[in-house]
């Protein structure tokens, strides 16, 4: 760790609400390691993402990031939108109210974050490559099209629940349903039907520790395809949604879960999509493997 210069980007309006405990916390930390702090205060939507592709690379050795699944992404498309191609090391902070990132690490202390950091335990990541709306971008935890996009928008209305918005929102969808016909193209084979929902991930968590692609990893070259049809009846979905948060629902018949390298989605009418717990974009939208990969910080 020695010469090491850490930009931390922050967003300050991330899930947990107490982030200047946790980065004068952060700050102690590193400093009695004698590592330079550089912060960082994201203000808007897309701050960091921008901020990242233009600022001077002799700042700063590697990046942290403070935030949820959302900044994850930001710092992300930050990175790899550079034009020198600068990729320095990743580390992740838990501070939102998604984390799928820091639960798929087992990260979710700060200080065990931290310490994680100090140990420099690298890993070579894959990053997914989606093509949408006539653009690239990228993503390392999941893509949502249907209900878990429905769900997310409508548990957006809902945030003075705090986290038990997400199964509010998931209950008063089952009983206004939307049918949705696909045409979904997964490698070189095309599908049609109608279905409830598609995501595919690189993670094994969703949203807020919820299993829902249990033989995901980092780092296997594969995406996980995680695809429910709409022949599932109301009873069943309900019976089905507590089983996404331990990763049960894969041995149900309603669900197909495949790991594949890449996949289409062509709706006959076109949706938003859920894009790392953010609903951003719209359908159609082509997903595969990036030729770029990411170092992280990882347990």
């Amino acid at each position: 760790m020695k010469n090491k210069k850490f930009l931390i980007i922050i967003n300050p309006t991330s899930g947990k609400k107490k982030h200047k405990q946790d980065i004068i916390f952060v700050e102690n930390f590193f400093n009695k390691h004698s590592i330079k702090i550089i912060k960082f205060y994201t203000e808007y939507k897309g701050h960091a993402n921008e901020y990242l592709k233009k600022v001077n690379d002799k700042k700063f050795t590697d990046i942290l990031v403070y935030g949820g699944d959302g900044t994850f992404n930001e710092v992300i498309n930050g990175v790899l939108g550079r034009k020198d191609k600068y990729h320095p090391n990743i580390g992740f902070l838990p501070g939102g109210s998604g984390n799928a990132v820091i639960h798929h690490l087992n990260l979710l202390d700060i200080e065990k974050a931290c310490e994680n950091i100090l140990r420099s335990n690298l890993k070579i990541i894959d990053v997914m490559e989606l093509s949408f709306n006539n653009n690239i971008e990228y993503s390392i935890n999941i893509v949502g099209w249907g209900m878990v996009t429905d769900i997310g928008i409508l548990s957006e209305k809902l945030r003075w629940f705090g986290p038990a918005r997400y199964t509010i929102a998931s209950l008063i969808y089952i009983f206004n349903i939307k049918n949705r016909f696909a045409t979904i193209k997964v490698n070189d084979a095309e599908y049609q039907d109608d279905y409830l929902f598609i995501l595919i991930s690189n993670t094994k968590y969703t949203g807020k520790g919820m299993k829902i692609a249990p033989n995901a990893q980092l780092n296997d070259q594969k995406l996980d395809l995680i695809c429910v049809k709409n022949n599932i009846t109301k009873f069943n979905l309900i019976k089905l949604l507590p089983k996404l948060f331990t990763g049960e629902h894969i041995q149900s018949k309603y669900v197909d879960y495949v790991q594949i390298q890449s996949l289409e989605i062509l709706p006959k009418y076109n949706d938003a999509l859920n894009i790392d717990g953010e609903i951003h974009g719209f359908t159609p939208i082509k997903i595969r493997i990036s030729d770029k990969r990411l170092s992280i910080y990882s347990d």
